[in-house]
């Protein structure tokens, strides 16, 4: 379990990732993970000095779209570009977006990290 975990929804991230902005909390990583039907993107932020992190959960079906937070912090089109092309996390308005070409290059196999995706389709396990 991770401690300092807030659960949010499309639709609250933008606010409340400008609320770490506005407090001057650097942005980490995303996170993302595959729940078999859903995706979750888990946003780690940090408040300087220290080493706490405080993070954002969200829990969004894989054909959904997600509001890029670049527009907060540029710094998330890496991770917002990678969750992208690893998990096909539909994530739209990326300040910088590579077009699943980031990692990736042509003829890569298309979102790898899903769990229908490896170990020949088989889930994964």
């Amino acid at each position: 379990m991770i401690e300092n975990l807030k659960e949010i929804t499309k639709d609250t991230l933008l606010s409340e990732v400008q609320k770490f902005a506005d407090a001057k909390a650097r942005f980490v990583v995303t996170v993302c993970n595959d729940l078999g039907d859903k995706l979750e993107a888990t946003y780690y932020f940090n408040y300087s000095p220290g080493v706490e992190m405080v993070a954002l959960r969200m829990v969004v079906g894989k054909d959904e779209e997600v509001p890029s937070i670049s527009g907060i912090y540029l710094c998330a089109v890496l991770a917002e570009n990678e969750m992208f092309e690893q998990y096909g996390l539909k994530v739209k308005d990326i300040a910088i977006d590579f077009g699943g070409l980031m990692l990736l290059g042509n003829g890569s196999p298309v979102t790898p990290m899903l769990k229908d995706k490896a170990a020949g389709g088989k889930g994964g396990e």
